[in-house]
């Protein structure tokens, strides 16, 4: 009989850790998705100081980049005790380490985004701007960070593949942008302070897609236990055999 209650007990217990580590995980990804909110919240935020010249919302964002910072370093906490006192395995292992690789990702997100407002607060144009690229940029931006957030929840590679796919389109508009300002600035030089500022927002939106683009890299790897950088090596290094 003892023997037999042994044996339960450490079933019940197997199954009791299981589910608190399951709860964990949760906590962890419910976290994640937070944070990247607070990141598009942020972007989107930062977009609108620089085009409408609001330095007031310019220094809001700046001050509330130190909440992100905490929200990292509160996930990252709670993954490295985790995997102290949970010992994941496998597939659950995986998990926190691309928790850990994402979080990393968007703390770099808000800092674009904090770099774009340190732009207007030194900014002495004061005027308001037009450019359709950079808002095309931050709608394309946060369509893809909400999918890269939406794959992870769900663990959808095919999605998480398409995110990654995506951050070509970004690329080509900052080009396109790049472009624009240069012929601005050589058809009448007065406009180089302008045009050098919206180049510089825009590259931060573009290192963005980057990022985003990463984290649907992570997720597909903590899917399947491959990396999409991982196959497109593989296939350059097939193709120059």
């Amino acid at each position: 009989m003892a023997d037999l209650d042994n044996y339960n007990y450490i079933i019940y217990g197997g199954i009791m850790a299981r589910e608190l580590l399951y709860s964990k995980i949760e906590e962890v990804e419910n976290d994640v998705v937070d944070m990247g909110n607070m990141c598009i919240d942020s972007l989107k935020k930062a977009v609108d100081a620089f085009l409408n010249y609001d330095k007031k919302l310019a220094k809001e964002i700046r001050e509330n980049d130190n909440l992100i910072d905490l929200k990292e370093m509160e996930i990252e906490e709670k993954c490295v005790s985790i995997i102290a006192l949970q010992q994941p395995v496998a597939s659950d292992l995986r998990t926190i380490l691309t928790v850990i690789k994402i979080i990393s990702k968007l703390e770099k997100i808000g800092d674009n985004a904090s770099k774009i407002a340190k732009i207007v607060l030194k900014s002495e144009l004061n005027m308001k701007r037009e450019n359709e690229i950079i808002n095309v940029m931050l709608e394309y931006l946060e369509k893809m960070l909400k999918d890269a957030l939406t794959a992870f929840r769900t663990g959808n590679e095919e999605l998480a593949r398409d995110v990654y796919s995506r951050d070509k389109k970004i690329d080509k508009l900052y080009e396109q942008l790049y472009r624009e300002m240069i012929s601005y600035i050589i058809e009448n030089p007065k406009n180089t302070t302008m045009a050098t500022e919206t180049i510089f927002v825009a590259k931060y939106l573009e290192r963005s897609g980057n990022l985003i683009a990463s984290i649907g890299d992570r997720v597909v790897y903590m899917i399947t236990g491959e990396r999409i950088k991982e196959e497109e090596f593989d296939f350059k290094h097939f193709k120059n055999e």
